[in-house]
């Protein structure tokens, strides 16, 4: 069975739909489509400067050429929960197997390399999403939304939890929505 899982217009007008058995994509509004990646189940695709980023089954996938290929882009044995588009780059919330802990990355050289920047964040198995607005970024965590105003470096919690639920953050121009749930991403 093939349940779609994401779709994500690029651009220049590409459309991807993400399914549990990879990328299809169109360049025609989707009077053809193309099956580009057939590695299992992808999510989330997030663009900048023409590279894509999107979830996958262990790990982060890239592609340079608008989907065509597809490469990991973290080597570590890593589960991708989410990718956005930051300024200049990519934001990720990972599950590293060995440490059994969720980070928040971020990439600045089209998903290349990847540092994390949650040394001032409250370890957690739940953080379940990062955007940005402006210059601030802001993260869903289990304690509640917490905002950096540098990068990353420090974090402050601005919105403690409600009923120990964690915020989903989706962004729509300046307005942030956070939409609590049990049970983070």
């Amino acid at each position: 069975e093939q349940r779609i899982r994401s779709v994500f217009e690029t651009a220049g007008g590409t459309i991807f739909i993400g399914t549990s058995r990879g990328f299809f994509k169109t360049t025609n509004d989707g009077k053809t489509w193309k099956h580009v990646h057939a590695g299992g189940l992808v999510g989330h695709l997030a663009e900048s400067n023409g590279v894509l980023v999107s979830t996958s089954i262990r790990r982060i996938i890239r592609s340079t050429d608008n989907g065509e290929n597809w490469t990991a882009a973290i080597s570590e044995d890593v589960v991708a929960f989410d990718v956005k588009s930051i300024k200049g780059g990519f934001a990720a919330i990972t599950f590293n197997t060995q440490s059994e802990t969720r980070r928040v990355r971020t990439s600045y050289d089209g998903g290349k390399t990847w540092q994390a920047i949650d040394a001032d964040l409250p370890p957690s198995m739940k953080i379940s999403s990062i955007v940005q607005v402006g210059d601030y970024f802001f993260c869903g965590h289990p304690n509640g939304i917490y905002r950096s105003r540098n990068k990353g470096k420090t974090w402050q919690l601005i919105l403690p939890s409600i009923e120990n639920k964690v915020f989903n953050l989706f962004v729509s121009g300046n307005v942030i929505y956070a939409i609590p749930s049990a049970g983070g991403c």
